[in-house]
């Protein structure tokens, strides 16, 4: 599918999705990390010339010295989970003063349409049947319908992986998104060791 796609067509979306730029959020830049393709001095490479320098089989499933944040991922999420809508994060929804007063509340903001929202509908019921009947089975929240994607990450160490899953509740109205990131696991895929933890945060914010 990577190759079918094409290197330059999966970094121009990766791009729509704030890849390769700073997340926007209230913090120092120096505590904040751009995702995306990364040389190996650890500089953020963005390939002039993806077709030759990206091998798009690897890229496509997440390899290829790509790096990034739960931040981004849970992005990623969240828009899918938007209709396509990517949104604006921020860390403090509301500055209170000591006798009670709101100073300050943040407003939801669009960044921008990363894709329609058929495209999204569809993204989503690819996700839900992850945790219906796929790796992301131990997400699953009764009485609720969880759209979740799992992943696995190499560390180039034996058996040792960077265990991750994302995901949204309830997928016919979100009101969660998330992402949950374990490294260094014995065998920990993304669906053993990740989604148990996404299920217990999500019911938690869903009470």
């Amino acid at each position: 599918v990577g190759k079918a796609i094409g290197a330059g067509m999966i970094i121009d979306y990766m791009k729509r999705y704030g890849f390769y730029k700073l997340p926007p959020l209230e913090t120092p830049e120096s505590e904040r990390a751009a995702s995306g393709l990364y040389d190996r001095r650890g500089r953020l490479f963005d390939p002039k010339h993806p077709e030759t320098q990206v091998d798009p089989g690897r890229l496509a499933f997440g390899q290829e010295r790509l790096q990034v944040t739960p931040m981004q991922m849970a992005m990623v999420a969240a828009t899918v989970a938007n209709g396509g809508l990517e949104m604006k994060p921020y860390l403090v929804q509301r500055v209170v003063a000591p006798g009670g007063k709101t100073i300050v509340t943040t407003k939801p903001h669009t960044l921008s349409r990363v894709m329609r929202p058929e495209i999204a509908s569809e993204i989503n019921s690819m996700m839900q049947a992850v945790v219906t009947g796929g790796t992301g089975t131990a997400a699953a929240i009764s009485g609720v319908p969880v759209a979740g994607k799992t992943g696995t990450a190499e560390t180039g160490v034996g058996n040792i992986y960077t265990a991750w899953f994302i995901a949204f509740a309830p997928a016919d109205h979100p009101q969660v998104a998330i992402a949950v990131v374990v490294e260094n696991q014995a065998g920990g895929f993304g669906g053993k060791v990740s989604a148990p933890i996404a299920k217990d945060v999500m019911e938690a914010l869903l009470r």
